[in-house]
């Protein structure tokens, strides 16, 4: 049965290779949780809605398990920022940054570490988003934000138009596009960045002209298998 008005889902990609060095492809856990989330969607939105996704690979094989009713769009403006090399320059300049280095360990198992890095890696965020981190990978806080959002007005004319839009991306984009529509602060973005699950779903409602209303947030009640709630 079709929701009662159209939807904005924004679903993260299923688990990827952490500590590997291929990162960008989903793990044995990380194509089950494609594939609990791609029967969640089609259930609830069994037809006419639309598929954007990312360009990198996790995202394309979770966007695979969707099986979307129509063309999809591949946009590389819903492609994370690099994670790697955002510790590598936090690293570099933490004296000036006023970070402290994580353990050694931490940053050779990224695994073992996880729950330290993910308390950590918001102050990260914060210094890139004041400025402060010089990143030029990844560029500018600004820049990034100005990217995710260019696909926000072409949504909202399918929306308008009565049809659902299913995004796959990753956590940063997720959380900076849920932030921006719904209000709510940077603090709140970057604890939302480091909280979304792997596989979880969050949705947006359009609320008049400009509006959004924030429905689900990080929801994975469709993984009920605890060991498919993972971070990384």
């Amino acid at each position: 049965m079709e929701p009662a008005s159209p939807r904005l889902y924004l679903l993260r990609h299923g688990q990827a290779m952490l500590g590997t060095d291929d990162y960008d492809r989903l793990s044995d856990r990380g194509r089950v949780q494609a594939d609990y989330l791609g029967r969640r969607v089609g259930s609830e939105l069994p037809k006419h809605w639309l598929a954007w996704s990312g360009a990198l690979k996790r995202q394309r094989s979770t966007l695979a398990a969707l099986n979307a009713p129509g063309l999809t769009v591949i946009d590389p403006c819903l492609n994370e920022y690099r994670v790697d090399r955002m510790v590598a320059h936090a690293l570099d300049q933490a004296a000036g940054l006023d970070i402290q280095h994580p353990p050694a360990q931490a940053l050779t198992d990224p695994v073992a570490y996880l729950e330290l890095f993910l308390t950590w890696f918001p102050l990260v965020i914060e210094r890139w988003q004041q400025g402060a981190l010089q990143d030029p990978c990844n560029g500018t806080w600004a820049a990034f934000r100005e990217r995710v959002l260019q696909p926000v007005s072409a949504w909202r004319n399918h929306l308008d138009q009565g049809r659902s839009v299913v995004v796959v991306s990753s956590a940063g984009v997720i959380s900076t596009l849920a932030a921006v529509l719904a209000g709510r602060g940077l603090e709140w973005q970057r604890q939302l960045n480091v909280s979304l699950y792997n596989g979880s779903v969050t949705e947006l409602v359009p609320v008049g002209q400009d509006g959004w209303s924030l429905e689900r947030i990080n929801c994975v009640e469709h993984l009920e298998d605890e060991a498919l709630h993972t971070l990384a």
